[in-house]
């Protein structure tokens, strides 16, 4: 993801959710994740991605990840996924289908 988009589409989601009564902090550059949002005593620990496909593949390692940065707050992680020029997805570590090397999302 091109770090124009990717912090487009990080802000975007941000001030969608605190439209919406969520607090929520932002990691600056490329830091892992990219924003943890938290209301009514739940948490969510988001990782944002930016694609030209209906599909995406997501490294094993980074799903790992995002699964334990999520279960050491109690939090649930989430992939928020956002397809070039046509709307964006929030997607849970449970619906991800493993493909072999990736985890893979078809939007």
């Amino acid at each position: 993801m091109g770090y124009k988009k990717g912090y487009a589409f990080e802000r975007e989601l941000k001030l969608k959710l605190e439209e919406d009564r969520w607090h929520v902090i932002r990691s600056g550059g490329s830091r892992k994740p990219d924003l943890i949002a938290g209301r009514d005593g739940k948490i969510l620990i988001i990782e944002c991605k930016v694609t030209k496909s209906n599909k995406i593949y997501l490294e094993k390692e980074e799903v790992k990840h995002l699964s334990e940065v999520a279960l050491a707050f109690g939090a649930e992680g989430i992939f928020a996924v956002k397809v070039d020029n046509r709307g964006w997805s929030l997607i849970t570590i449970d619906s991800l289908k493993e493909t072999g090397k990736h985890f893979m999302v078809e939007l």
